[in-house]
């Protein structure tokens, strides 16, 4: 009995499959079937993110520009009454140093034109122990104290305990005065020693031109026989000035 094989024909109707194994790189991977055509127009990873990230930096420059762009407007005179009243009550000294920190004369001077007579003589106790300290804040102490004194003068005057405080205040202006002559005369001195320290390294770094000639044997050999024809004159004029002193001695001689 004959076996027959039949192979099976194609039927160009029907569609043929393969079997391909195709490895996408961009999402590493193994797809089994099925046929992926890689499209090079699509941005990479690393495309993706610096993409990203000069759209986080855009968005934060726009950012810091619209914070710029907005004025920053100075404290006003009510703001700035309102903080030292509180500063003032509860006996606040970080409250009262950012009211101090305002140096803009209007402020000063309509701030504390509204204090009550009780906030005043408060405040010009709280000055007086800043000032006796140094530094930045006893600067910005100055003119908040002279505003007070200038305004209130006759309501500080006709408290009681105002002549102790004044005669504290006066006592401090007096020795921070007669501490400034001093301090003159060692910041002339200092003065005077810096520059003569800067002088001498300016000297010393100034180099000092050297000069040289540079001359020809034959000028050499003309300036020696020159001072050896001078030589030779000398002696032959003493040889002729001792002749004629003989000669003259001759004539003494011959006299006597």
């Amino acid at each position: 009995m004959k076996t027959k094989k039949r192979h099976a024909t194609s039927d160009p109707h029907l569609p043929t499959t393969t079997s391909k194994l195709h490895f996408d790189v961009d999402q590493g991977e193994v797809a089994d079937g099925i046929l992926h055509d890689d499209d090079l127009s699509e941005p990479t990873m690393g495309e993706k993110l610096a993409g990203l990230s000069l759209q986080n930096e855009n968005k934060l420059r726009s950012d810091k520009e619209q914070d710029s762009s907005v004025p920053t407007k100075p404290p006003s005179a009510d703001s700035v009454h309102v903080l030292l009243k509180q500063a003032l009550n509860a006996d606040d000294r970080t409250l009262l140093l950012d009211c101090l920190y305002t140096q803009d004369e209007k402020v000063i001077t309509k701030s504390i034109a509204q204090l009550n007579p009780s906030n005043v003589l408060k405040f010009l106790h709280s000055l007086i122990s800043i000032t006796e300290s140094r530094g930045a804040i006893l600067t910005c102490a100055l003119p908040w104290l002279k505003c007070l004194i200038l305004q209130h003068a006759s309501g500080i005057m006709s408290q009681e305990s105002s002549v102790r405080t004044l005669n504290s205040l006066y006592q401090l202006i007096e020795s921070r005065v007669s501490t400034f002559e001093s301090a003159v005369h060692l910041s002339s001195c200092l003065d005077i020693l810096y520059t003569s320290v800067v002088d001498e390294e300016v000297d010393d770094g100034q180099t000092v031109p050297v000069i040289y000639e540079d001359k020809d044997d034959s000028e050499e050999e003309s300036e020696a026989s020159e001072t050896d024809q001078d030589g030779n004159d000398g002696e032959q004029s003493d040889e002729s000035f001792e002749g004629v002193s003989d000669i003259e001695g001759s004539n003494d001689t011959m006299m006597e």
